[in-house]
């Protein structure tokens, strides 16, 4: 498995588990966004780097590698598929607010497309990276 491929499952299992844990705080518990987005954003930089760094203490040559031709045309892929994701969330809760006029559900409904957006672009990585595009 390549650096890339390893780096974007890591990634996505990261954003999952801390997003998961997220969302089952505020909507799950009914903790208000404000005390729950320091766990979220402090889990989710905290367990990345120690990601990355276990990632590069254990390859250390292709951590430290230029990405190629091929790996730029992967992540370009993926984040454009990725943002079809996100558009589709902030279109949805913007729907959402002019109907019920709730900001705390449209606060909810983009993050959460952000978070799946993100999810999109490491699985659409994985997926790309492995069909060998």
């Amino acid at each position: 498995m390549a650096f890339r491929e390893r780096s974007a499952w890591v990634m996505g299992c990261t954003l999952a588990l801390v997003g998961g844990f997220y969302l089952k705080l505020v909507i799950g518990d009914g903790v208000p966004p404000s005390f729950a987005a320091v766990p979220f954003v402090l889990g989710a930089v905290v367990l990345s780097i120690a990601a990355q760094i276990v990632l590069a203490v254990v390859s250390p040559r292709e951590a430290s590698s230029p990405v190629d031709e091929r790996e730029r045309v992967v992540i370009e892929k993926a984040a454009h598929f990725s943002s079809y994701v996100l558009a589709t969330g902030v279109v949805v809760g913007l729907g959402m607010f002019m109907l019920s006029q709730d900001g705390m559900k449209l606060f909810h409904i983009v993050l959460t497309s952000l978070i799946l957006g993100q999810l999109a672009e490491y699985g659409a990585q994985i997926f790309l990276l492995r069909s060998r595009v």
